[in-house]
C-alpha cells in the first residue's frame, strides 16, 4: 500500500517537478532518473509523515529540494523564488500541528543550521543559496529531533566529502552543495524513523 501510494504521487507530481527543472534550467532530466528521485521522496514523505500536516510540510519540502536540487546540479544555484517562499508555508503548517516544543527545536535548528552555514559562506566555502537551503532544512529536521538535525549535519559533510573527492579527481574547480544537503537531511530522516542511532 505505502509502495503504491508513493508510486501514485511519483506519477502525479513528477512530470510537473520535472518541467519546472526544464524552465529553469533549459535541460531536460533524463526521465528515468528523475522518475526514481521523485518516487523514492514520495515514499519517504508518505513513511515518515507523523501526521497529515506534518506529511505535507515534508512533501513541500520535497517537491521544492527535488527541483531546487536539480537547478543547483546544472546551473550552480538555489534560486530565492523556490527556497524562501517555503519558509513561511512549512512552518505555518508545522505550526498547525499545535506541538510547542516541536516548534521551539524547529526553530532553533534552522537558526542554527542557517548560523552555520553563513559561517561557511563567509569563508567562502558555500554559498548564499545553501545558507537559506540550510535553514529550511533546519527546520524540518529540527521538528523531528535534535537527533535528525545532527545526523543531517554529519551526512551531508560524508557526502559533500565524496563529492568534493570526485570533483577533483575529475579536475574541475567547484560543484554544488544543494544536492548533498538534501541527500543528507533524507539520511537523516530515515536513519530517526528506523532507530539505528540507538
Amino acid at each position: 500500500m505505502l509502495i503504491a501510494g508513493a508510486a501514485a504521487a511519483a506519477l502525479l507530481v513528477g512530470p510537473g517537478l520535472s518541467r519546472c527543472v526544464a524552465l529553469a534550467t533549459d535541460r531536460r532530466p533524463d526521465p528515468r532518473l528523475f522518475a526514481a528521485v521523485a518516487f523514492a521522496a514520495a515514499l519517504l514523505v508518505a513513511w515518515r509523515a507523523e501526521s497529515p500536516l506534518h506529511g505535507a510540510a515534508l512533501a513541500l519540502t520535497a517537491a521544492m529540494g527535488i527541483v531546487a536540487g536539480w537547478i543547483d546540479a546544472y546551473e550552480r544555484r538555489l534560486p530565492d523564488v523556490l527556497v524562501l517562499p517555503a519558509y513561511p508555508a512549512v512552518a505555518a503548517l508545522l505550526l498547525a500541528t499545535a506541538d510547542p516544543d516541536a516548534m521551539l527545536r524547529a526553530a532553533a535548528c534552522a537558526g542554527a543550521g542557517a548560523v552555520l552555514y553563513l559561517a561557511g559562506h563567509a569563508v567562502g566555502q558555500v554559498g548564499f543559496g545553501d545558507v537559506k537551503l540550510a535553514g529550511l532544512l533546519g527546520l524540518v529536521l529540527g521538528w523531528t529531533s535534535w537527533e535528525a538535525a545532527a545526523i543531517a549535519v554529519v551526512a551531508v559533510v560524508v557526502i559533500g566529502g565524496m563529492q568534493a573527492i570526485a570533483v577533483l579527481a575529475l579536475r574541475r574547480s567547484e560543484f554544488p552543495l544543494g544536492p548533498a544537503m538534501l541527500l543528507g537531511a533524507s539520511a537523516a530522516l530515515v536513519i530517526t524513523n528506523m532507530g539505528i542511532t540507538h
